[in-house]
C-alpha cells in the first residue's frame, strides 16, 4: 500500500485523470485505514469494546465512487456510459437500506458484497475493451495491471463474504485462513500490481518523451541536390 502510494506521488506528474483518480483512491483508503487503527487504540486504551466497523461502512461510498468515477473516465466516449453510475446507485441503495436495518455500528456485509460484484463487472468490462483495442505492448500497459488487481481481490471477495457467516459458525478456523488470506493476501496483491501500474505510467512516458539533448544536437548541415543521387549510381 505504501509502495503503491510512494510510486504513484513519483510518477505523478506523468498521470493523466484516470490515473490521478487511483491514486485519490489509493490516498483515500491510507487515510480510512489510519482512522480506523486510531479509533481501535482509542477504544481499547479507554477499556471500552473495540468497533471500528462504522469508519468502514462510511467508506464504502467513497472509495468506490473514486473506482466507480474511473472506470466512467475510461469509457467517456461510449454512449452507454450512464450504466455506470446507474450500477454505482444500485450499490448505494443496498448500503444504506442494510445500514437502516442493522445499524451504522455493524459492517454491511450485503453493501460490501454489493460493491465488490460492482466493480468485479465494471473493471472486467475494462480489461475486455483494453484488450480489444489493445495493439501495442499490452505488457506495459498501465490499465492491465491496476485492473487485474481489482479484478483478483473483487473476484475473491464476493464468494467469500457470501459464505461468511456461515463459515465462522462451523467452520472458524477454516474462517479466519480464508480471512487472511482473502482479504490480507489479494489486497497486498491488488496494491502491488497498482505499483506496477503507476509504474509503467512513468515509465511509458519517459520512453515516449523526446530526449532534448539529442534533438537540439549541433552538428554540420549536409544538403543533398537531386543530382548527387545520379552520382551516387555510380
Amino acid at each position: 500500500m505504501i509502495v503503491a502510494f510512494s510510486i504513484g506521488v513519483y510518477a505523478f506528474r506523468y498521470m493523466n485523470l484516470l490515473y490521478r483518480i487511483f491514486l485519490y483512491q489509493l490516498l483515500a483508503y491510507i487515510l480510512i485505514f489510519i482512522l480506523a487503527n486510531v479509533v481501535r487504540l482509542i477504544l481499547s486504551q479507554n477499556n471500552l469494546p473495540i468497533n471500528n466497523q462504522w469508519v468502514y461502512n462510511l467508506s464504502m461510498p467513497i472509495e468506490t465512487g473514486l473506482l466507480t468515477w474511473a472506470v466512467y473516465e475510461y469509457f467517456k466516449a461510449s454512449k452507454g456510459k450512464i450504466w455506470i453510475w446507474i450500477g454505482y446507485l444500485i450499490f448505494i441503495t443496498i448500503l444504506v437500506t442494510e445500514l437502516s436495518i442493522k445499524g451504522i455500528w455493524i459492517l454491511s456485509n450485503h453493501g460490501y458484497i454489493a460493491e465488490n460484484i460492482l466493480l468485479l463487472v465494471l473493471y472486467l468490462l475494462v480489461l475486455y475493451a483494453h484488450f480489444t483495442k489493445q495493439n501495442g505492448n499490452w505488457q506495459r500497459s498501465p490499465e492491465l495491471w491496476i485492473c487485474l488487481g481489482i479484478v483478483l481481490y473483487c473476484g475473491g471477495v464476493v464468494p467469500y463474504f457470501s459464505l461468511i457467516n456461515y463459515l465462522q459458525v462451523s467452520y472458524p478456523k477454516v474462517n479466519s485462513f480464508l480471512y487472511y488470506f482473502i482479504i490480507d493476501g489479494l489486497a497486498t496483491l491488488r496494491y502491488l500490481l497498482l505499483a506496477l501500474g503507476f509504474w509503467f505510467v512513468r515509465s511509458n512516458a519517459i520512453i515516449l518523451t523526446p530526449n532534448p539533448s539529442l534533438s537540439n544536437r549541433e552538428g554540420p548541415e549536409v544538403s543533398i541536390e537531386p543530382n548527387d543521387f545520379n552520382d551516387l549510381k555510380h
